[in-house]
């Protein structure tokens, strides 16, 4: 015996034609989604940005970026483009952690000769 099927209600219906509409408006405008992934180490830095210059949506700074980028001379756009290194320094724990999950690997599957860094190698660095 097969299931019956299960008729919208009114207000999914209401929603459906809203949703269409909405993507025909979009259609006819150009808009479609874009959707961009970003390290969460950026978001302080954008949030500050944005408070900054007075931005409410993050869409309305990847907008303006795409604009200003396309909008730019190709020396300036390969200047936009460049890859910018953030500063960033490793905690002592974050360092502890790595050294030790890498002796494991180490100790686990040696591979090549392994020279450890003496205490005055470490000291010369700082």
């Amino acid at each position: 015996m097969a299931e019956e099927q299960q008729e919208p209600t009114a207000e999914a219906l209401k929603q459906r034609r809203k949703r269409e509409k909405a993507a025909a408006k979009d259609a006819a405008l150009g808009i479609e989604k874009f959707t961009v992934e970003v390290a969460g180490v950026f978001k302080p830095d954008l949030k500050q940005v944005m408070k900054a210059h007075g931005i409410n949506s993050q869409q309305e700074v990847h907008q303006l970026l795409l604009m200003n980028l396309i909008a730019a001379d190709f020396e300036t756009q390969a200047w936009m483009l460049r890859c910018v290194t953030t500063p960033y320094e490793i905690t002592e724990k974050v360092s502890r952690e790595l050294y030790e999950k890498s002796m494991a690997e180490i100790a686990r599957d040696p591979g090549d000769d392994v020279i450890r860094p003496s205490a005055e190698d470490s000291m010369m660095q700082h």
